[in-house]
This record gives structure tokens, sequence and C-alpha cells, in this order.
């Protein structure tokens, strides 16, 4: 599936940029939630809490790591690559660091999870999503109805956080480029991008 033509950037330069705000403003909300507390007995209130909050968290990460979503690793690498005309070399190695840390499981969402009632292979937190966060889709909410064992969700929740990495990394290379005036949109962007060009000596 390819990115969706609804409120599209106007340009890979333009994503850049609501991406930097987008990516600074989730991790401000994962510094500002995250606990400072050891974690909470089974059944206590604070440990309830910090499972919604884990909940919310890997919905906000949802935007980053879907391959069709406007602001996804995945084209925010291919925007670099197409912006870096300079060819400067720092954003040209993190570009590629960055691709090297986002995997394969993550752009497809299918991290391995415990056994459960979904077909192999499917991802079983998007089910969560959209059967009970993001929508009310009853046949995802009836495949997801494992989402009330706290421990498992919470171990599906956090394979999804394996993609912070990249998307810190992300996050320091399209600020860096734009800080220093590295990056400009291509006049008529490809629709995929190979390999960065050769590095400027």
């Amino acid at each position: 599936m390819g990115e969706g033509k609804r409120g599209k950037p106007t340009s890979e330069l333009d994503r850049l940029r609501i991406f930097e705000k987008l990516a600074t403003e989730y991790f401000r909300m994962v510094e500002l939630f995250t606990p400072d507390e050891p974690p909470a007995p089974a059944g206590a209130v604070e440990g309830e809490r910090r499972h919604w909050l884990e909940l919310f968290r890997a919905a906000l990460l949802r935007k980053f790591i879907v391959r069709d979503e406007h602001v996804s690793l995945k084209l925010v690498v291919r925007a670099l690559r197409l912006c870096n005309y300079t060819v400067d070399r720092k954003v040209a190695e993190g570009t590629e660091a960055v691709a090297g840390l986002f995997t394969a499981e993550m752009v497809q969402g299918r991290q391995p999870v415990t056994a459960g009632p979904a077909p192999e292979g499917h991802d079983l937190f998007e089910d969560v999503l959209y059967g009970r966060l993001l929508h009310g889709d009853a046949d995802r909410f009836h495949r997801s109805e494992w989402a009330d064992d706290y421990s498992r969700l919470s171990t599906a929740a956090a394979s999804r956080f394996d993609a912070e990495h990249a998307l810190r990394k992300a996050l320091d290379v399209v600020r860096y480029g734009l800080a220093n005036e590295l990056l400009r949109s291509p006049g008529v962007p490809p629709d995929d991008a190979g390999p960065s060009p050769a590095l400027r000596p």
C-alpha cells in the first residue's frame, strides 16, 4: 500500500518539517508521562494507569512506523535522501543509520508476540488500536479480547518501542539538516528513491 493522498505534505521538505515537529512532541510526551516510581504490583491502580499510558504511547508512535503514514520513518528516510541536495556527509550517513535501525519488522508492524487468537503473522497490536483505541472495528475488537491480559498487551506494546531508537536518530538528522540549511525539496520527487548519491569528500 502506498502513501495516501489525503493531507499529503506539499513537498518532501514539508514532510521533514512536519516530522520534526511531531517527533519532538512525541518524545516530550514520553518524557512527561514516564513514571519515576518502580513498577506497581499487579492489580494496583498505578499499574492500570501505566498500562493505559503505555497503550497511548504505542498509539502515538504508530504514525512513525506504519509505511503509508505521511511521516513514517520509511518516507522520512526517502525524503532525507531526496532533500540532501548538497550531499552532506553527516546527513547522508545519519540517513543510512536510520534506515539500518528501522527494520522490516517495524515497517510491517508484525513483531512476534505470544501466541493468540489472531492468524499467524497478523498484527495483534493493530487489532487493539483499531478495535479498541482509535476505532471500534468489530472484527478487530473480537480478535483483541486478549488485550485484557495486561502482561501480554504490555509485551505487544513494548515490541513497538524498539522503533524509538530509529525515530530519535531520524529526528537528530532532520534537526541538523534543517538548522544548517542542508535540505531542499527536489523539484519533482520520484515515486521512490534508491541509495544516497556518492558522498562529497
